[in-house]
């Protein structure tokens, strides 16, 4: 009798941890789902060519068509098998409306990243993107890790934080809005001239307009006028690590090596890990003569961008030391 009970309760067990399992399952086939849509990020619009967000939904596609889009850069992981799924499902509606399909997988469990190619496929996610003709649309499951992993690599990219008026798919844009688009559009691609031009377009330019033409002044060796432009916004926003970051640049252009290092420990106390702000530490100490910081802020830019050319070549003139 005991073990007959004892059985049955062992199957029941059994099926409520397969019908659990299954409903589980068929929930993350389904991120539009009730259960699911509080977590899904909203759509979100930092560009003319670029939007984020989560899973594309069937109605998505015809809103994202409206949009221009004309490639989806999928961050959805073929290995794990409920993404798998999407991934087909995404193609097949992506062909439907005349879209490409790219994917760069990227495993990321409660927003914890996961395997060797996460920051590899970041990048070529961030480069595919801007590479793209038209607007891109870049996600992952939810929107909410993987596709602002990528966002933060795109305005790495930039040398500045996204410099454009975020909201969503269908909020209304004005003319400034789209000049600032367009500025921070032309700055990604090095036209740095073509960024100023369409900036001088903005009749009452806010810190980000400030910002993007500090940095395109940076960029063209206009330091005095990049400075300008950098303490206008620091006076402004006291807790911008942009604005401390350019005038940290500034600086070690100029050779104040001291007011440079303070500015790039204001950074890192708000943003430990930004790499920019590491490289440019990294350059003051190594000018300093404080090679074993200089090299440990190096190899911390390594890690986070193991292409970087600079950071290579300055370890490898310290690479005698212990």
């Amino acid at each position: 009798m005991w073990r007959q009970l004892k059985a049955r309760w062992i199957w029941f067990a059994l099926a409520f941890g397969v019908l659990v399992g299954g409903a589980g399952i068929w929930a993350l086939l389904h991120p539009g789902g009730m259960w699911l849509q509080h977590w899904r990020a909203e759509p979100s619009v930092i560009s003319s060519r670029f939007i984020f967000g989560p899973y594309p939904l069937e109605d998505d596609f015809v809103v994202l068509e409206k949009k221009g889009v004309s490639t989806i850069i999928s961050l959805l992981d073929p290995s794990l098998p409920y993404e798998k799924i999407l991934l087909g499902q995404e193609q097949v509606l992506a062909k439907r409306h005349g879209m490409q399909i790219l994917n760069f997988p990227m495993a990321s469990i409660l927003g914890q990243s996961f395997g060797k190619d996460y920051l590899a496929n970041s990048r070529a996610a961030a480069q595919a993107a801007i590479d793209s003709k038209g607007v891109a649309y870049i996600h992952c499951y939810l929107g909410l890790h993987r596709s602002r992993n990528v966002q933060k690599f795109l305005e790495d990219y930039a040398g500045v934080s996204a410099a454009t008026q975020q909201g969503s798919l269908q909020s209304g844009r004005s003319e400034d809005v789209l000049a600032l688009d367009r500025a921070n559009i032309a700055f990604m691609e090095t036209h740095y001239e073509q960024s100023l031009r369409e900036l001088s377009e903005i009749q009452a330019k806010n810190y980000q307009a400030t910002l993007l033409e500090a940095w395109s002044n940076y960029r063209l060796g206009r330091i005095d006028q990049a400075c300008s432009g950098f303490a206008k916004v620091a006076a402004e926003r006291p807790d911008s690590a942009d604005a401390a970051g350019g005038l940290g640049f500034c600086a070690l252009q100029s050779g104040e090596l001291d007011e440079a290092g303070r500015q790039f420990n204001l950074v890192l106390s708000m943003h430990p890990d930004d790499a920019q702000a590491m490289s440019g530490l990294g350059h003051v100490r190594y000018r300093q003569g404080q090679l074993a910081e200089a090299k440990t802020l190096f190899e911390r830019v390594l890690e986070q961008y193991p292409d970087d050319a600079e950071a290579r070549e300055i370890l490898e003139k310290l690479k005698p030391m212990p």
